[in-house]
C-alpha cells in the first residue's frame, strides 16, 4: 500500500511538471507570434491601421531619415514594410497595370513597357498598358494585382490635375492588399504642391530641386529582397533625380552621391507598407537599359516588381 502511494504522489508529481512545461511553451510561443488581424495596429512593428476611406498625408522629410544610419536598416524596417501584408491570405487577380501617362515625353518608354510585359508574362501574369486616368477607381484597379507607374512624370493623372480622387482610389487599392511599383520619375510629380499630396504619400517621397546626369557613388543601405545582390558600392551612369522629400515611413534602400560641384547625397531607391499592400520605388529606369542591366535591372528592378507581387 505504501509502494502504490509513493508511485501515485510520483505520478501527480511528473504530470505536473509537464503541465508546466506545456504552458510555459505555449506562452513563449504567443509571445514570439502574436496574432495580427487584418485592419488592426501592430505594436512589434509600428504599423497603424489604415482606414481606407480617410486619405492621410503625413508630413515628409528626408531629415529624419539620416545618411549613413536610417531608422531601422538593420531590417526592422522590412518587418514593418511587410507586417501587414503577411498575416491574411491575399488573392489577387493576375494581371499588372502598366501605367505610363506622363507629361514628358521619354523615348525609350515603349521599349520598357515590352520589357515589363514579357518578363510578367513569364511570371504568369497579364498586362495591360494605358495613359487613362480613369482606370484609377475601385472598380477599375480591382482588376489587378499591382499597379507599375512606369516614369510617370509631373503629373500622373492628366496635365494639371491634381489626382486626388484617382489617388484615394490608389490607397484603397492598396489597403486590400494591392501593389504599387514605381520608376524613375513616378515621385517627380505634384512638385508645387507643399506638403505633398496624397500620391506622393503612396508612392513613399517627392522629387524636386534638380537632376543630375553622369556618374554617381552608390550605396545600398540595410537588407533587403530588392537590393540583397546588389554590390555594397557601385556607381551608376545615368540620370538621377533629388528626392529630397520623403515620407516618413519609406525605408530607404539605396543612395547615390552625384559627382558634380555640389555633390548631392540623394534617396535612390526604397519601400514602404500601406494597408496590406507593398510599395517599391526606384529613381532607376528612365531607360530601357536600367532594365535590362545585369545588376541593375537584374538584380534591383525585377527583384522590387517581383517582392510588390509577393514572388
Amino acid at each position: 500500500m505504501r509502494g502504490s502511494t509513493f508511485f501515485a504522489v510520483l505520478l501527480v508529481l511528473a504530470t505536473g511538471a509537464v503541465c508546466a512545461a506545456c504552458s510555459k511553451a505555449s506562452s513563449e510561443g504567443r509571445e514570439a507570434a502574436p496574432a495580427v488581424e487584418a485592419g488592426t495596429s501592430d505594436a512589434a512593428t509600428n504599423t497603424p491601421a489604415v482606414d481606407a476611406s480617410r486619405d492621410v498625408t503625413p508630413a515628409m522629410n528626408d531629415a529624419a531619415l539620416p545618411d549613413e544610419a536610417p531608422p531601422r536598416a538593420d531590417g526592422s524596417d522590412d518587418a514593418r514594410a511587410d507586417a501587414a501584408t503577411d498575416a491574411p491570405a491575399i488573392v489577387l487577380p493576375a494581371k499588372v497595370l502598366l501605367y505610363h501617362f506622363s507629361t514628358l515625353v521619354i523615348d525609350t518608354v515603349p521599349a520598357q513597357l515590352t520589357f515589363f510585359e514579357h518578363l510578367l508574362a513569364g511570371w504568369g501574369y497579364a498586362t495591360e498598358d494605358s495613359v487613362d486616368p480613369g482606370k484609377f477607381t475601385d472598380e477599375g484597379l480591382g482588376a489587378y494585382a499591382a499597379v507599375a507607374m512606369i516614369n510617370t512624370c509631373f503629373f500622373p493623372f492628366g496635365d494639371q490635375k491634381d489626382g486626388a480622387p484617382e489617388s484615394a482610389a490608389l490607397q484603397r487599392f492598396l489597403a486590400r492588399g494591392g501593389g504599387l511599383f514605381g520608376t524613375h520619375c513616378a515621385a517627380v510629380t505634384f512638385q508645387s504642391t507643399s506638403p505633398p499630396p496624397l500620391y506622393n504619400h503612396l508612392i513613399g517621397g517627392q522629387g524636386g530641386d534638380g537632376f543630375f546626369d553622369g556618374t554617381s557613388a552608390c550605396r545600398k543601405l540595410g537588407t533587403h529582397p530588392t537590393i540583397d545582390a546588389l554590390p555594397a558600392t557601385f556607381d551608376f551612369m545615368g540620370n538621377l533625380d533629388n528626392n529630397e522629400a520623403l515620407d516618413p515611413t519609406s525605408t530607404i534602400l539605396l543612395r547615390c552621391k552625384w559627382n558634380a560641384g555640389d555633390m548631392k547625397d540623394v534617396a535612390v531607391s526604397w519601400v514602404r507598407g500601406e494597408g496590406l499592400g507593398r510599395v517599391f520605388y526606384t529613381n532607376l529606369g528612365k531607360v530601357d537599359t536600367d532594365l535590362t542591366d545585369p545588376v541593375l535591372g537584374a538584380e534591383h528592378i525585377v527583384p522590387g516588381l517581383a517582392w510588390v507581387l509577393r514572388r
